[in-house]
């Protein structure tokens, strides 16, 4: 739906300066090759796009197909809206935390482990994190492959229940936390909006897409420098950061439909116009100069929408 959003808003903006937008399905086509073909609204062919805005549902991304696409555009001298380095570091929450980690950047305790046989393993040594507490899919989103354990013996049995198709961490639960987050929109390092969000239920996941509402909000001078220096380590022009008294996560496709009914915002255009001032002259032309790449890439089998049209929110 955000996905979904972002195109209309794209093909808005591109109509207004009559030029054309296209959207590259990253998933077609493996077998044979990638052909990247770009009309201005006259029909002269453009050698490449200069700014690409780039909208893959990090759960899914594949290392060997969507990554390797961008970095194909980016070899050939595209701009890209984040960048393949960038996106890496937000696919695997446990990745995003070693980037921050060393920077002063407020984290809970956490630990990971490398797969089903070392899940058990890692029960023994995450006790130092007490109970009740946190665990995680490494990729999971929109709050789902998120539980709290109660106890050591809720711990091993949710080892046997979940499924360990990526690996998970073992995170402090932070109590003040508890069905409550707060979520900041960073665009071309500028704080854009502020969404405290609320459980409705008392389960401790606070996401809309679980029911959660969302208001806005106001955050310190302190909270916005935090949010900023976050997006800049991670490398991301677009970022949405998650936590409360802590960074919990961030996330390299941002979803934006609840924000902008919270917020009373358009990040879809906000998103745009920064692309847009990333081009040379700084605005569109009668040439075509942006390109809209989503991943619709592994998406699970029991899923009856896109992975492009579900957001990570």
């Amino acid at each position: 739906e955000d996905n979904g959003h972002w195109f209309r808003r794209s093909r808005v903006y591109s109509a207004k300066a009559g030029t054309c937008t296209h959207v590259v399905n990253s998933s077609a086509g493996w077998g044979t090759q990638l052909r990247l073909t770009s009309l201005t609204g006259s029909g002269h062919l453009i050698a490449y796009p200069q700014v690409v805005v780039v909208r893959v549902p990090t759960p899914w991304v594949q290392s060997d197909s969507d990554i390797t696409v961008l970095r194909r555009l980016e070899k050939m001298g595209c701009r890209l809206m984040n960048r393949p380095q960038a996106i890496l570091n937000c696919i695997n929450k446990f990745w995003t935390f070693q980037e921050l980690a060393g920077h002063g950047v407020p984290l809970p305790d956490t630990f990971s482990h490398g797969g089903h046989e070392n899940f058990a393993k890692m029960i023994d040594e995450a006790e130092v994190l007490e109970f009740p507490m946190v665990v995680k899919n490494t990729r999971g989103h929109r709050g789902k492959a998120v539980f709290l354990a109660r106890d050591k013996h809720h711990l091993a049995d949710l080892s046997h229940l979940i499924r360990h198709e990526a690996p998970y961490l073992f995170q402090k639960y932070v109590k003040e936390s508890h069905g409550r987050d707060v979520c900041v929109i960073v665009v071309g390092g500028r704080v854009v909006g502020t969404m405290l969000r609320c459980s409705t239920d008392g389960r401790m996941q606070s996401n809309c897409s679980l029911g959660g509402v969302g208001m806005m909000c106001s955050l310190s001078e302190q909270g916005k420098q935090l949010a900023i220096q976050v997006s800049n380590i991670l490398g991301m022009d677009v970022c949405g950061i998650d936590g409360s008294f802590c960074v919990c996560e961030a996330n390299a496709n941002v979803g934006f439909i609840a924000f902008d009914k919270a917020c009373n915002l358009d990040v879809a255009g906000i998103i745009a116009d920064y692309a847009a001032s990333l081009l040379p002259s700084g605005r569109l032309t009668q040439r075509m100069s942006l390109l809209s790449v989503v991943s619709l890439s592994g998406p699970p089998a029991n899923s009856s929408r896109p992975a492009a049209e579900r957001p990570d929110c």
